[in-house]
């Protein structure tokens, strides 16, 4: 009865969030007038639940899959590889057409493969070389991202802004089918993510158990890596890298659910959904050019310290 409750109350909350942050705006929740509702209003909520939601099943699923309640999804640098993407569209001036989120895309996947490689020694890929290898290439491509800001002559202050997180939306025919092709594909990956929960379940407590009953840690270690990686990339292209949602979240969804990643995953996505939508109501009620990275750190930091000092030591 207690989990039934917990699940009617995230449903409740996303679909508040949603209504709430449809409702935002000069002349309130347009219900008259259906055009401004279709191509305004809704396509930012939509961005924002998928977004967060995406953010925070990843969260869960590397945290389960690495064993350490610290990883959340930039961890492994594709974050910094979908944000040099984006910050060569912007200074090629490419900010109003879909090649942004393209080149995003492109440059989460060449990371992506960068890291696998970086991280494959002597024919395996083992989780510690994973994050090493993420933390490293993510350095460097933070540094290059750094160093073509500086370098261009375009207005710092529209890269801070799509980097730091936005979800912002103005929909054109091709953005349109982009999204679309991206909603499709970041759909298989989450049922292909949930499909691992039992074995993200057995890793979670131990790499040699987990073998021992027959779970195969390097093929599963390498799927999660890889659908992890490009929901994270994907999400980066549209929203910029919003902070602290795949490390905050998945640590409420275990606090409501356990430690089950079958009923972890679907809550952190409802909880995920939700956080971003109040971070971006927040930013619009107090001050509508802050990026959610700001908002999302406020809101973390003091949860992630309560949860230090209360549940981790």
């Amino acid at each position: 009865m207690r989990r039934v409750l917990a699940w009617l109350l995230l449903v409740v909350l996303l679909l508040g969030m949603a209504l709430l942050s449809l409702s935002i705006g000069p002349t309130g929740l347009p219900f008259k007038d259906g055009s401004l509702l279709v191509n305004i209003r809704l396509p930012p909520v939509i961005l924002g639940i998928v977004a967060g939601g995406l953010l925070a099943v990843v969260g869960a699923a590397l945290q389960g899959l690495l064993g350490n309640v610290l990883v959340d999804p930039y961890t492994l640098g594709v974050a910094n590889g979908a944000a040099l993407g984006t910050t060569l569209g912007i200074v090629l001036g490419l900010a109003s057409g879909i090649l942004v989120p393209v080149l995003a895309i492109i440059g989460a996947v060449v990371t992506l493969l960068a890291v696998y490689l970086l991280a494959r020694i002597g024919g395996r890929v083992t989780k510690t070389g994973l994050v090493l290898a993420g933390v490293i290439v993510g350095l460097f491509l933070s540094g290059m991202v750094m160093l073509i800001m500086v370098l261009s002559h375009k207005s710092l202050e529209q890269i801070i802004y799509l980097l730091m997180g936005r979800i912002e939306l103005v929909l054109t025919p091709g953005k349109l089918w982009l999204l679309l092709g991206c909603g499709v594909l970041a759909l298989a990956g989450l049922v292909w993510l949930y499909s691992y929960a039992r074995e993200l379940n057995i890793l979670a407590t131990n790499e040699e158990v987990a073998e021992s009953l027959g779970v195969n840690t390097q093929r599963t270690t390498t799927i999660v890596f890889f659908i992890g990686s490009l929901l994270v990339g994907m999400t980066v292209a549209f929203v910029g890298a919003i902070s602290f949602v795949g490390l905050v979240v998945p640590h409420i969804a275990r606090m409501l659910f356990g430690p089950d990643h079958t009923r972890t995953m679907p809550a952190s996505f409802l909880l995920g959904g939700s956080l971003l939508l109040g971070a971006d109501i927040l930013a619009r009620l107090t001050m509508p050019v802050l990026p959610l990275s700001v908002v999302t750190a406020f809101l973390g930091v003091p949860f992630f310290i309560y949860l230090y000092r209360t549940k981790l030591t």
